[in-house]
């Protein structure tokens, strides 16, 4: 058999059977949403199938980024519902290094740095409080906004409420790299994976705290690495949303994008209490939600509906997961 089959075979024997029913059902429904918009489009002269190709990876980039970081979170049995408020907290600092003239470079760096340092703040106040990470980050998802409008107020004496980013070269990350950065990530993510310990660490400390004991390993330590890992993942997203669409607005920026990164991972397959799940099913469940907007746009379906039928499909899913996890608990306890 050749190596490359063998690779594909051990990354997926690792997953739980109830995850690569997950991963099929993903790959089957990416690629019937796929033939259908191919057929919506085949006929129309004023759209392309390539060119809907083409805005996947600008679209989807910070969604899956963001995501892979979440996942690992998710993996350790933590949650982070503040990441689109850290992602307008960079996008802010983003914007003032921008008004002080700083160069292309530094206002990258600037944003992706000011998002991995609050999430990993995000990592030591559960670590340190012992508090619920849905209570802490629930708080940050409010501090943080309300802190990216005082700074901007602050250090911007000319900000009205918006700012918006002129010069074409702060657009390249998003506008022509989208996919470069993308396909980089993904495939980082998918190898440090499968053969790196980081990932499987926040597995176990997912499925057994008390088990990660016993092993000699830190429960808090992993956890707080969880965050940090989190976080190296959404500076790359926050770079990407920004330099996307070159308006700074602290007040109304990103709003909801949590919820599309959550649904990505839960619909990938990745248990929202830990301990199982894969990268790969949170790309997937990413491009399927997407796939599903875009082909019910075709079919001529309104936006409150979409918004709708989005919501249900992911509000179904995790009831699902509940529903099958609950009644293997019940399972293994009479067995």
């Amino acid at each position: 058999m050749p190596q490359s089959h063998n690779i594909v075979i051990q990354y997926f024997s690792r997953v739980t059977p109830t995850v690569r029913h997950r991963l099929l059902f993903l790959l089957v429904g990416c690629a019937l949403l796929l033939g259908y918009i191919y057929w919506q489009t085949s006929g129309d002269d004023n759209s392309s199938f390539l060119a809907e190709l083409s805005r996947i990876p600008v679209y989807l980039a910070p969604v899956i980024i963001a995501g892979l970081g979440l996942t690992g979170i998710i993996f350790a049995g933590g949650i982070d519902l503040s990441i689109s408020t850290i992602i307008v907290v960079a996008g802010t600092v983003f914007g003032i290094l921008y008004d002080y003239g700083a160069s292309p470079g530094v206002c990258f760096i600037g944003c992706w740095l000011t998002a991995v340092s609050l999430s990993s703040w995000n990592g030591l106040l559960v670590r340190w409080l012992g508090i619920s990470p849905i209570i802490i980050t629930l708080a940050g998802l409010q501090f943080y906004r309300g802190l990216a409008l005082i700074l901007a107020d602050t250090l911007m004496p000319d900000f009205g409420g918006g700012l918006s980013i002129q010069q074409a070269a702060y657009q390249t990350p998003a506008k022509e790299y989208a996919g470069w950065i993308l396909a980089v990530v993904v495939v980082a993510a998918l190898v440090w994976e499968a053969y790196g310990k980081t990932f499987r660490e926040f597995l176990a400390l997912g499925c057994s705290p008390r088990a990660c004991r016993i092993a000699g390993l830190h429960p808090g330590r992993i956890l707080q690495m969880s965050y940090l890992v989190g976080g190296l993942f959404l500076g790359v997203a926050a770079v990407l949303y920004v330099t996307n669409r070159q308006v700074i607005e602290p007040a109304r920026m990103a709003m909801g994008f949590e919820l599309s990164v959550i649904g990505a991972v839960v619909l990938g397959g990745t248990n929202i209490f830990g301990g199982e799940g894969t990268l790969l099913g949170t790309v997937l469940g990413a491009l399927f939600l997407y796939l599903i907007g875009q082909a019910m746009l075709y079919a001529g379906v309104s936006e409150y509906w979409r918004t709708a039928i989005e919501g249900a499909v992911i509000v179904a899913v995790i009831g699902f997961d509940c529903a099958l996890h609950r009644r293997r608990k019940l399972l293994d306890e009479l067995r």
